[in-house]
């Protein structure tokens, strides 16, 4: 008989067109294959009916709490005036609590995905609690603060940032086992409690996909959404830094849902860049273009998106950010590491006049996301760790 298992999650997990929902929607499909699963999902967005009934494929039963926008900003508003973060403060309602209180007696093993579901663990103090933390955000937000070029996020990241760091210690205390992207963040929380680093991975078919087109070869890109601040920190920094120095006969294609006003603003003053929006596949043109960069600024954590375009056997062109969660890979073999605009700029014109020189590192790049990064490593790492219960 299968253990019981309970799932908070702030937001939608399905359909997994982002790092984020990719990894959850793994998630939830590999304890599904192992547990009986109880989903309690947390959102502003209401599921529509192929999104129900992925829930409802994938558990014994599950719950949809919608966030309010106004009770949601009053709770951050009284958050002001305590210590608890913002996100955490904006995804603690009431109504959770008490479905919790009535409906999860039962459940064996609870996972709280992401800082956001922290202010819940109070409620589980006898069951086996997985804090599913992502990334170590303090972190993050420290480096956000100081790179970012918005004045807003600034004063966001610096309150945040604070809160935060004291926050996620208590709930790692609390928690009998914290997985973490980022090795980094895993050997330092496990000074406060058990930590495993647990990297995401990829799908298999991203290995063997073969579509490409000649229209976007003199291209390079960037990947990933667009309404995401470390996304559009590094396409604001590559505009400003970047595409000055790099040959005028290079396309540079911008890839994601949601672009902001920042990043649709770039428009304005170059005729070679492209924004597509959201794509239903965007892998024909990431696997079409000679390079694709990730000229990360801030964030944390592994960037599904850099791990994808290695899949594809794509030359991939970062800064430390990017590149230093990605353990074991090695610069200029797997990828290439450049973090002055000089310096990538001068890399790229390498890649587009002589794209021979580079060709073993695409195959490099897919044989070590192979080896190292699927979700089938994933799986059997997770139940290591589980089965330890």
């Amino acid at each position: 008989m299968k253990k019981k298992c309970l799932i908070i999650i702030p937001g939608i997990p399905y359909p997994p067109v982002n790092g984020y929902k990719l990894k959850i929607y793994n998630l939830i499909k590999i304890l599904f294959k192992h547990y009986d699963l109880h989903l309690i999902i947390i959102s502003r967005e209401v599921p529509n009916a192929i999104e129900r009934k992925f829930l409802e494929d994938h558990s014994y039963k599950y719950a949809y709490f919608r966030i309010e926008l106004i009770s949601a900003l009053l709770r951050v508003f009284i958050s002001i005036f305590s210590s608890i973060p913002f996100q955490v403060a904006y995804f603690t309602l009431p109504t959770v609590r008490r479905y919790i209180k009535r409906n999860a007696n039962s459940d064996e093993i609870v996972f709280l995905n992401l800082i956001r579901s922290g202010e819940y663990i109070d409620l589980f103090r006898k069951k086996n609690v997985v804090f599913d933390m992502v990334d170590l955000l303090s972190k993050s937000y420290v480096k956000s603060y100081h790179s970012t070029k918005s004045l807003m996020y600034k004063v966001i990241y610096k309150i945040e940032a604070k809160r935060l760091k004291i926050y996620e210690l208590k709930v790692v205390k609390e928690s009998l086992l914290t997985l973490c992207v980022n090795n980094d963040d895993a050997n330092y929380l496990s000074a406060f409690g058990k930590s495993i680093w647990l990297p995401n991975g990829v799908n298999d078919s991203l290995f063997i996909y073969n579509k490409l087109s000649s229209k976007y070869k003199h291209s390079i890109a960037f990947f990933g959404a667009m309404h995401y601040q470390p996304n559009i920190d590094a396409v604001i920094w590559f505009d400003h830094y970047v595409m000055n120095h790099i040959d005028s006969n290079i396309i540079f294609y911008i890839i994601g849902a949601k672009p902001s006003k920042q990043i649709l603003n770039i428009l304005k003053h170059r005729d070679n860049v492209i924004v597509t929006g959201f794509m239903e596949d965007p892998y024909l043109i990431l696997n079409s273009c000679f390079a694709v960069i990730a000229p990360m600024q801030n964030g944390g954590g592994i960037q599904n998106k850099i791990l994808e375009t290695m899949s594809l056997g794509k030359i991939n062109i970062l800064t430390s950010h990017g590149a230093d969660p990605i353990k074991g890979a090695v610069n200029d073999v797997d990828f290439i590491v450049r973090n002055t605009p000089l310096e990538m700029a001068i890399k790229i014109n390498d890649i587009f006049k002589h794209p021979s020189k580079y060709k073993a590192m695409g195959g490099n790049a897919s044989r070590f996301i192979k080896e190292n990064y699927t979700w089938e490593r994933y799986e059997e790492n997770l139940l290591i760790a589980l089965n330890r219960f």
